[in-house]
């Protein structure tokens, strides 16, 4: 589109404005399936790096996700005083129940944020 500026009489094309995000999902939904599938994957304890480099995601977003969606179907391992001497925050995540499906979980986590 061709735009004429009133002061100087110089023609400008206007182009579209970039999306101002990286492009990447911004259902959290579709998220919390990656997260819960490469949960059950693993049997034992993870790494939250781990999940993050796992999912493609940011270790920040999916320590987000998991405290605010997930907490009640995730066991959640904290280093105690005797053992976190450095200041590090390290956590470790399992599922409590491996057998439930990714997606009765999103429903249910659906129906609780619209209710």
């Amino acid at each position: 589109m061709k735009v004429v500026c009133p002061h100087c009489n110089k023609e400008f094309i206007l182009k579209k404005p970039k999306k101002s995000y990286s492009g990447g999902e911004r259902d959290p939904f579709s998220k919390l399936v990656k997260i819960l599938n490469c949960l059950k994957k693993h049997e034992d304890w993870i790494w939250i790096r781990r999940i993050a480099k796992e999912t493609g995601m940011k270790p920040f977003s999916v320590s987000y996700l998991i405290d605010k969606y997930l907490s009640a179907y995730v066991e959640i391992l904290e280093p105690t005083a005797v053992y976190d001497t450095s200041g590090l925050r390290l956590k470790m995540y399992r599922l409590r129940n491996r057998e439930i499906e990714s997606q009765k979980i999103v429903d249910d986590i659906k129906l609780r944020v619209k209710g």
